[in-house]
């Protein structure tokens, strides 16, 4: 990626510019309804676009269409796996939206630390500090009408601490920097159920998140799977211990 590029995707001065680039677009599409889903039950593609497109209207998404379906579709698919649900970077709340209208009864723990991204390291060049600031007290609001969920304000894991016991049916993370990736595999991985899935996003485009993955997975026999646009995913394998909180 060239320099000017980089600047232009990650300096911080711009960030009111490209919020305001994010406004209008996401607007856009959801006015013209151009969620592309290449795959799935047509009943589901269905309510996912109508669904899609009411979140678009109130909020800036950074998700491409194909990778808010695959969250939303995932969702959907290990409501049959025991656990509950969590998302680490939740910015303006557009994938825990869809995450809440399919999780069902299922509680879901929401952790940011809405002052943006933290230090990076020079595993991640393209993020500076506090990127993708964002406002809890927003995001509750917005989220006010679904039940069962917690949100922790802070540097994930310190956030969460107390939740030890915790296991989990899905994941998703959306993090962009290498130790925040590492911390997020290193204390979920144990803590998912047989069956259960975790979808990150950045993985193409983050060099950070590709290489937590990279090593973390060097020595688990679990598949990682490139999904569409910059996501990637596994399935737990084998067994977990304690019991799921439902």
């Amino acid at each position: 990626m060239s320099s000017f590029r980089q600047f232009l995707l990650y300096n911080p001065l711009l960030n009111p510019i490209r919020l305001t680039a994010w406004n209008i677009m996401t607007k856009l599409l959801a006015e013209r309804n151009l969620a592309i889903v290449a795959a799935g039950d047509e009943q589901e593609k269905s309510a996912f676009r109508e669904l899609l497109k009411k979140v678009r209207l109130q909020i800036p998404m950074v998700l491409r269409d194909s990778e808010a379906y695959s969250i939303y579709s995932a969702v959907i698919h290990t409501a049959k796996i025991p656990g509950i649900i969590a998302e680490v970077g939740v910015y303006e709340g557009g994938s825990s939206w869809l995450i809440s209208e399919m999780k069902g009864s299922r509680e879901f723990h929401l952790f940011d630390t809405f002052e943006g991204l933290p230090p990076a390291t020079g595993d991640d060049p393209k993020f500076k500090e506090g990127t993708f600031k964002s406002s809890l007290e927003r995001v509750q609001k917005v989220l006010r009408n679904y039940p069962n969920l917690h949100f922790h304000k802070g540097l994930f894991p310190k956030t969460a601490v107390g939740l030890e016991d915790l296991r989990f049916s899905f994941v998703h993370i959306d993090v962009d920097l290498y130790q925040s990736t590492k911390d997020c595999l290193a204390w979920f991985y144990p803590r998912l159920n047989p069956g259960a899935m975790l979808i990150s996003h950045d993985y193409q485009e983050a060099e950070g998140v590709k290489k937590a993955f990279t090593e973390f997975f060097a020595d688990k026999p679990e598949c990682l799977v490139e999904l569409s646009g910059t996501q990637v995913c596994f399935i737990k394998t084998g067994t977990a211990s304690g019991q799921a909180r439902a």
